[in-house]
């Protein structure tokens, strides 16, 4: 026995005033979420780290001198927009650091820099198949000193600052490229 029995332009009414709701409420959570990440306002919304612990400087210091830098993919944790190479000179681990972007100044979609340990200096290189090369050809024919001061154009790569923290971490600054 029902309670209520309603007309079929009543239960119509009822589901296309449910249907607007939702679509009001999916546009006014787009235009929020639209609005706070224009990034111009007091508060702006940073995902990923500023900073980068790249373990035990006397282990890593050892393993760059066996097997020349190392290279972290993405420390900022943003999705390949910080791949880094870690670089050290010398006999003390707590000195002669050279964090650099593995991105070079000017380097097209899909091109890192890679170490060549026969030349001891840094190339850049495809990553990627596609724009007219394959994986691991030249993507320009530009070569980078090991602590990317100087490059064969010029230019010089983007680094950052370190330090060695009370636990005897290498932590890299992202928040300050130099």
């Amino acid at each position: 026995m029902p309670v209520e029995q309603r007309s079929g332009s009543s239960q119509l009414r009822a589901v296309a005033f449910g249907v607007v709701a939702v679509v009001v409420a999916v546009a006014g959570l787009w235009a929020f979420v639209a609005w706070a990440g224009r990034g111009d306002g007091p508060v702006q919304l940073r995902l990923g780290d500023d900073v980068f612990i790249a373990g035990q400087a006397e282990r890593l210091s050892a393993q760059v001198a066996a097997e020349g830098p190392l290279l972290f993919s993405d420390v900022s944790g943003r999705g390949q927009v910080q791949p880094i190479y870690v670089a050290h000179f010398g006999d003390d681990p707590g000195a002669q650091w050279s964090p650099v972007s593995a991105v070079a100044p000017g380097a097209e979609g899909g091109c890192f820099l890679s170490w060549n340990a026969e030349r001891n200096l840094y190339e850049e290189r495809a990553n990627v198949d596609g724009a007219g090369r394959e994986v691991g050809e030249l993507c320009r024919d530009v070569t980078w000193s090991a602590d990317g001061s100087s490059g064969s154009d010029g230019t010089a790569l983007t680094t950052f600052p370190w330090r060695i923290d009370a636990d005897g971490n290498l932590v890299v600054d992202l928040r300050a490229p130099r």
